[in-house]
């Protein structure tokens, strides 16, 4: 290969694949470098295989539950294992979409191996040295391994080798209280395992509002999850099963036939050698401007590269961002409208902007309306959680909701789309729902701006 292309991507992952395909399309000459693992890190070690681990284990959890619906069932038993081998084969049919032969038949060239900067035009992957007049960087992120005594000498798992497991564990410890080791401990349990978290700060899902951790935590307890929070690893060993010693009031130890560690991803840097085309970065990851360029001009960077959050969805849309600088003669912007994010337990945690404790409390109103008083979610038997939303005070302005229940993540949409058009929440009260549903939910925090402000006035 010694022409020079017109897009080089490196990182085959969700937003590299967003620029290469669309750049082919547009008629460019494009060269797509990937390591090893062409869909990059969702297709193959993240929302893909986990989602269907998910979707397994919720088929399980309800069958053993149905007497909750009113169907008597007998005693039954299931081998997990088919969940496991039915996650990979998903994984391969999509992984086949984004493989070098489809993306050849898409007008992109690839090639397999470790690209790292000679120059600002100039690219070496594996000894080849390949030239492009505009380079994006998207190679993604890896988990973090914590400084843990005796950890690195273990076969812990990460998200990138807990799907290759032939069969499910008997007891399964999870370090971290994210969403990566929420939604996994969750399925693993349903699967299964006996599953421990341990978390050393007071609750799972920190980021999230208090009142959806309590649900999440209480959830788990009910399903025979024990939670180790406020608790620190200290030290872990391993010989024929995992033993872990960890430090809350006490000093204790868990034992454990499998270990999974997701506490936290960093940017894919080291291989890269920025500095020898003067890319500033550090390692939280690449620093990009309003338009997604680096320092160098004619240098992208998108997606995890560029430092938290770690969305494939955000990945995505910058993408997009770029990928319209790179055709058009117009510069676009990156979107700063607030990012959605779902943590796919069972009950859903999606949330979008502000936390309640983030606000001024003379400044907002809050809107919360439980699912035990919305129809629909009376009628599946799930009436736990509830939507939560954040406005100012008067002009009902949305500054942030949260929302916890079956299909969070797909309601959520509701508020993001009223967000991003500047709807105020007092707008979707004139929206008609289908009935019964439960966006319900969001349709009744609108009706209370009515009646609590405006209605409230006539009662003064």
């Amino acid at each position: 290969m010694n022409k020079i292309f017109d897009i080089i991507v490196i990182g085959a992952g969700a937003g590299g694949l967003v620029v290469a395909i669309g750049g082919a399309k547009a008629g460019k000459k494009v060269l797509l470098v990937e390591k090893d693992n062409y869909g990059g890190d969702c297709t193959n070690f993240g929302c893909i295989p986990s989602k269907s681990l998910i979707a397994s284990a919720h088929a399980a959890y309800y069958l053993k539950h149905a007497d909750r619906l009113g169907i008597e069932t007998s005693p039954f038993s299931f081998d997990g294992k088919g969940a496991l081998d039915r996650v990979r084969k998903i994984v391969r049919e999509i992984r086949s979409h984004e493989d070098p032969d489809a993306l050849k038949k898409l007008g992109v060239e690839t090639l397999s191996g470790i690209a790292s900067f000679v120059d600002k035009r100039t690219l070496s992957i594996d000894g080849k040295k390949i030239q492009g007049r505009q380079i994006v960087i998207a190679t993604g992120s890896y988990p973090v391994v914590p400084p843990i005594e005796g950890l690195k000498e273990t076969p812990f798992l990460t998200n990138e080798t807990v799907f290759d497991l032939e069969k499910i564990p008997k007891r399964m410890i999870f370090i971290g209280g994210g969403p990566i080791c929420s939604e996994l401990s969750q399925a693993f349990s349903r699967l299964g395992s006996k599953v421990t978290m341990i978390e050393s700060r007071p609750s799972l899902l920190a980021r999230e509002e208090k009142e959806a951790q309590k649900i999440i935590m209480e959830t788990f307890q009910k399903e025979g999850i024990t939670l180790l929070t406020g608790e620190r690893t200290e030290r872990v060993s391993y010989d024929k099963h995992f033993t872990v010693e960890v430090r809350g009031k006490t000093l204790h130890s868990i034992e454990g036939d499998a270990l999974f560690v997701g506490v936290g991803r960093r940017p894919h840097l080291k291989e890269l050698m920025l500095d020898a085309a003067h890319i500033k970065h550090t390692e939280e990851g690449i620093p990009t401007d309003p338009y997604g360029r680096t320092n160098i001009k004619n240098i992208w960077a998108i997606g995890d590269v560029t430092g938290p959050p770690f969305f494939t969805h955000y990945a995505e849309n910058q993408a997009r961002t770029v990928l319209t600088n790179l055709l058009l003669p117009f510069i676009m912007k990156k979107s700063r409208q607030p990012i959605p994010r779902c943590t796919y337990t069972d009950p859903e945690v999606a949330s979008i902007g502000l936390k309640e404790e983030e606000c001024n409390p003379k400044k907002i109103a809050v809107y919360r309306v439980p699912f035990s008083e919305v129809d629909r979610s009376i009628t599946t038997g799930r009436t736990e959680g509830c939507v939560k939303i954040i406005t100012k005070k008067w002009s009902s302005k949305i500054l942030g909701a949260t929302i916890v229940g079956p299909r969070a993540g797909e309601m959520l949409m509701e508020i993001s789309t009223a967000m991003h058009a500047k709807l105020p929440l007092r707008k979707l009260s004139t929206l008609m729902h289908p009935y019964p549903i439960e966006s319900l939910a969001i349709r009744k925090a609108a009706d209370k701006w009515l009646t609590e402000t405006i209605l409230g006035i006539f009662r003064r």
